[in-house]
């Protein structure tokens, strides 16, 4: 627990230093709020850890907590493109870096967030949040590159 709280100290900590944590926390609205969020796995692992606590349903809690965890990685996405397991999404945000590295690097402007999960529709929260993204894409490119030129 000690290093969980470390890593999201970190975390919020370099948010702040960048001044992108409106992104950061936009990004946390969007996990937990509206169509495909996680709320309903963070419940369902929570509920199946705690019948763990009880000591004769600790191994069926394992074996839960198990299968949960390999439907997790291995879900499928839904008909609209969006959600789906670890191998989806990582290779999506493979193709999604090869599309930002030929794409101009230009200097980002503040990252506007408006109402990301408001009435205009999951459409538009969705691309609004893609382009925060790729603004955050751009942001952390340009810095490894100002990192490399000032090591060399």
């Amino acid at each position: 627990m000690p290093f969980a709280l470390l890593i999201l100290g970190i975390l919020l900590l370099v948010a702040g230093v960048r001044n992108t944590q409106d992104v950061l926390f936009a990004l946390f609205k969007g996990d937990f709020v509206g169509q495909d969020n996680f709320i309903f796995w963070f419940l369902a692992i929570v509920l199946i850890g705690a019948l763990g606590y009880i000591p004769k349903l600790k191994p069926i809690s394992t074996a839960f907590l198990g299968l949960v965890i390999v439907v997790l990685f291995l879900k499928k996405g839904s008909s609209t493109g969006t959600g789906g397991g670890f191998f989806a999404q990582f290779t999506q945000a493979i193709s999604g870096t090869q599309n930002a590295a030929t794409s101009s690097a230009s200097t980002p402007s503040p990252l506007p967030l408006g109402n990301v999960g408001g009435t205009s529709g999951t459409l538009a929260a969705n691309a609004q949040t893609q382009n925060l993204l790729g603004q955050l894409q751009n942001m952390l490119q340009q810095d490894e590159q100002n990192l490399v030129s000032t090591t060399l």
